[in-house]
């Protein structure tokens, strides 16, 4: 991203600095009917063409940025708010349109345009700074997100947050990685407390469930996916060999049935990084040359590919498990699929 679509560097223009009623005010919102500015917050505006550059996740930023110069310094930048600005995954790409933050003057939540205030207390050891604004760390936000989202979105953060915390160097397998997931899953654990404060019970099961080894927001769907499918043993990222050499890592590798699962975002076929040179016909090339090699593994007998359509829509993803000789029970088949649409769609 280069400086004219950075949501840190985005210049921001205030109403405030020449008074309400100053020939420069007007003039700023003479530039807003022209369609040079965009106002993106009560008395502060930024150039159309940087809003058009900004992604979703970049306008939430800038919002924020606006919000918390009308804010008090006790104020900090918490919940689904630190999380866009952490750069965590959530179930939908639409950004909150308020800008969330724990205030300890507050005993109550309030909410006001682009604003919301829950009660609580950050303490400097529970904060980063973010863009240039106070916000609460990972862990406190994977914390406060379990809490107050629904759990998927809940999931997607923590197994994001875990990854960082516990694979800061990528995949990892040594032994001290377990070490350190479980170290760094109770610590998350007794921020959350003894299970007294609303939230708390929901907040728990997701640390629980969390996992460091989804590698995006697409595995995590996928695994919390096979679990309301009724499948258990599921282990992510597994490598396995062929003839004594390394013939490769899967996504996802049902152990009761040898199913290797793999999840095909578009992102593997259109990053640059991710191709690596490679056009998207060798991609898919490469791709059938390491099916073949993991199904020489004693431990696959097939390996699934599956797309992010197959997350949304289950039934989808229940037919080419059962193609394979997975059972499923048509209950939780229904109900998987039940919860999707609540999901997904609303």
């Amino acid at each position: 991203m280069d400086d004219t679509t950075d949501p840190s560097r985005c210049e921001l223009l205030f109403a405030a600095t020449h008074g309400d009623g100053a020939r420069e005010t007007a003039a700023l919102r003479r530039s807003v009917r022209r369609g040079q500015l965009v106002r993106i917050h009560q008395g502060t505006y930024l150039r159309a063409d940087d809003f058009r550059r900004l992604d979703e996740r970049g306008l939430h930023v800038v919002l924020a940025r606006a919000v918390a110069l009308g804010l008090a310094d006790v104020c900090v930048v918490s919940h689904t708010s630190a999380a866009v600005l952490h750069d965590l995954p959530a179930v939908s790409p639409a950004m909150p349109d308020v800008v969330t933050v724990v205030d300890p003057r507050r005993t109550t939540t309030a909410r006001s345009t682009h604003l919301l205030r829950r009660p609580g207390r950050a303490p400097a050891s529970e904060t980063s700074l973010v863009h240039g604004l106070c916000v609460t760390d990972l862990s406190r936000t994977a914390v406060d997100v379990s809490r107050t989202s629904p759990f998927a979105d809940a999931v997607l953060c923590v197994d994001a947050v875990l990854r960082r915390l516990v694979l800061p160097r990528g995949h990892e397998t040594s032994p001290g990685v377990v070490e350190r997931l479980a170290t760094v899953r109770t610590q998350l654990l007794q921020r959350i407390g003894d299970g007294s404060r609303p939230g708390d019970r929901a907040a728990r099961r997701v640390v629980q469930f969390a996992s460091p080894w989804a590698e995006n927001g697409g595995e995590s769907l996928l695994r919390l996916l096979l679990f309301e499918l009724g499948l258990s043993d599921v282990h992510l990222q597994r490598s396995f060999e062929s003839r004594g050499r390394f013939a490769g890592r899967c996504d996802i590798f049902l152990a009761k049935h040898g199913v290797a699962l793999e999840f095909n975002g578009l992102i593997k076929l259109t990053d640059p990084t991710m191709l690596a040179g490679r056009t998207p016909a060798e991609v898919v090339r490469d791709r059938g040359r390491r099916d073949r090699r993991l199904l020489e593994s004693d431990d696959i007998e097939h390996v699934v590919h599956c797309e992010y359509l197959d997350i949304v829509q289950p039934r989808r993803l229940a037919e080419l498990l059962q193609g394979v000789g997975v059972g499923l029970d048509p209950r939780r088949v229904d109900s998987a699929a039940r919860i999707a649409l609540r999901r997904f769609v609303g």
